[in-house]
């Protein structure tokens, strides 16, 4: 019996014990393969055993912001100059050690050759109540920038979703509110079709919780559970984060954003959000829990950030980003009428028109272009967006 614990004792010995992960840091974003302007989203993950004590990231050598958890992304203004950047994350452990990473995005370069890609336009149709679904090619024209444009390609509802709900956890959406808003992103959730993807982001003053995109609801649902509301609301900064992650992402992109519109913590103010707004694709549609007040009725309140006229200056720029987008506002005024707000909006997205075409006059000069697009027939109401950036 000596003998055989002796061999045990042996072999336990002999087993490989798993050595401990080094600490590392890496840039999730930017990535330094394109030039970038303006508000720009830094954004860094942390691998190894040790514990995080401080993460901090520098903009060309000088700091900008300190962490000490996770999530460990911001957004910063590096303004507007054609210039070349350096991101640094630098990771600082409890025991000790000190590592980083970083990247140097490109000044971009004005001998490039220019491109011109397809554009494509998502038109909601409607008569009165009724969605119009009957519409064949050559009902539509489009004019871009005073030029009617050759549509080359035409489909109705079929080019799949990509989807973020965009949800406001913060303190004055607890009980009944966000009970009912988490219902309501369940049902947007289990009418998706095959080949729809989505994600969930959750926040209040900051990101409170976020998934991966997925054409699996059952894989989404889940971060649905035990969200507790709690801390302000930036508006702001998470659409415009939203915008970006958007970005990298194919298809029909739109954002579902749930919220009161009462943004109090955004560093960013709605101009930039309107700017990146315009020079994307994505629908934004916002259900707005107004609760009393009426649709076209500006709140009155002022902040840490902005005193009470700055702040519905904020709330006006944000409607004209939601319909300069295509999407539209779904104002709610009960709680228990959410759930019928985010179906809405899924079966609105499922019946809309996809026109494409190539803009026969782009110029790529930064200037903004104004699109019509009309029908033969009347009493038709179209809705898209107005117009775009050309970069």
């Amino acid at each position: 019996m000596r003998a055989l614990w002796g061999a045990l004792a042996l072999a336990a010995c002999a087993m490989p014990v798993a050595a401990a992960e080094d600490p590392a840091i890496f840039l999730d974003y930017p990535l330094g393969l394109e030039f970038v302007s303006g508000p720009v989203k830094i954004e860094a993950g942390v691998i190894g055993d040790d514990p995080v004590r401080i993460v901090e990231f520098q903009v060309d050598g000088k700091p900008v912001v300190r962490f000490d958890r996770p999530p460990y992304r911001v957004i910063v203004d590096v303004g507007w100059e054609n210039v070349e950047h350096e991101f640094t994350a630098i990771l600082r452990t409890r025991g000790g050690l000190e590592v980083s990473s970083s990247v140097r995005t490109p000044r971009l370069r004005m001998d490039d050759e220019l491109k011109v890609e397809l554009m494509q336009l998502y038109v909601t149709a409607s008569e009165g109540e009724r969605r119009r679904l009957d519409l064949e090619r050559e009902d539509f024209r489009i004019v871009d920038d005073g030029h009617e444009q050759k549509i080359v390609t035409f489909e109705r509802g079929e080019v799949p979703v990509t989807a973020v709900l965009l949800l406001d956890c913060s303190l004055s959406m607890k009980g009944d509110r966000l009970e009912a808003a988490l219902a309501g992103a369940r049902v947007f959730l289990d009418e998706m079709a095959e080949l729809d993807r989505a994600s969930v982001m959750l926040f209040s003053d900051n990101l409170q919780g976020s998934t991966v995109f997925s054409e699996q609801a059952a894989d989404l649902e889940p971060a649905l559970s035990e969200v507790i509301a709690a801390g302000g609301t930036s508006i702001n900064d998470h659409l415009f984060l939203t915008l970006q992650d958007l970005e990298r992402q194919q298809g029909r992109r739109a954002i579902v954003l749930f919220s009161d519109g009462a943004d109090v913590h955004s560093v960013l103010g709605m101009e930039h959000v309107l700017e990146k707004a315009q020079r994307s694709s994505s629908l934004i549609y916002w259900i707005y829990l107004a609760e009393g007040a009426g649709a076209d009725e500006v709140p009155s309140y002022s902040s840490s950030w902005r005193d009470v006229e700055r702040n519905k200056e904020e709330f006006k720029l944000l409607r004209r980003t939601i319909r300069e987008s295509g999407g539209r506002i779904q104002v709610v005024q009960r709680p228990e009428d959410l759930a019928a707000a985010f179906k809405t909006i899924i079966d609105e997205l499922r019946g809309q028109y996809v026109l494409g075409y190539y803009p026969s006059h782009r110029r790529n000069d930064g200037g903004w272009r104004n699109v019509k697009v009309r029908v033969r027939e009347g009493g038709v109401d179209l809705r898209t967006r107005n117009g775009y950036t050309d970069w």
